[in-house]
Parts: structure tokens; sequence; C-alpha cells
């Protein structure tokens, strides 16, 4: 199989899913487009993931964001 992004051939046990409409974002079946992609490609996109949906938040969103990782962090992360 090859990976969509860098269209190396790998076994099919190592290509994954990958989710263009993410499943976080009401999409909890997993419907809609998905493509093949190798571990590195796959782990390389979620990478980049939060860097493209913060260029599109307002800064009132961004420092709203800010403010609940703080919150869950606190809450999950040991922080004080």
């Amino acid at each position: 199989m090859k990976c969509t992004k860098c269209d190396f051939d790998f076994d099919e046990k190592e290509i994954q899913e990958h989710h263009v409409h993410p499943r976080f974002m009401d999409n909890e079946n997993g419907n809609g487009m998905k493509v093949n992609l190798c571990k590195r490609c796959h782990d390389i996109l979620h990478l980049k993931i939060p860097a493209i949906y913060w260029g599109l938040l307002t800064q009132q969103q961004r420092e709203k964001a800010i403010e609940i990782v703080i919150d869950q962090s606190k809450k999950y992360g040991g922080l004080k």
C-alpha cells in the first residue's frame, strides 16, 4: 500500500487511516473522507493540526483556549 503523502510503499499493516474530518469535530463515527498514511507522515500531520487550528482563532478565542488548557492541566496534570 502507498502512503498518500510520501508515496512510498508499505505493508498494509504499516499504513494508518487518517480521518480528514476529525472524530473530535462532530465525527464520532469516523464517517467522511479518509486517507492512508504511513506512521511517520501521520505523526507529522497530527503535530501540524493544532497550529493550523490556532491560526484560525481570533485573539479572544486564543485567550479562552489558553484558559481552558491551563484549567485542564491543573485538573488532570497536577499543576497548582
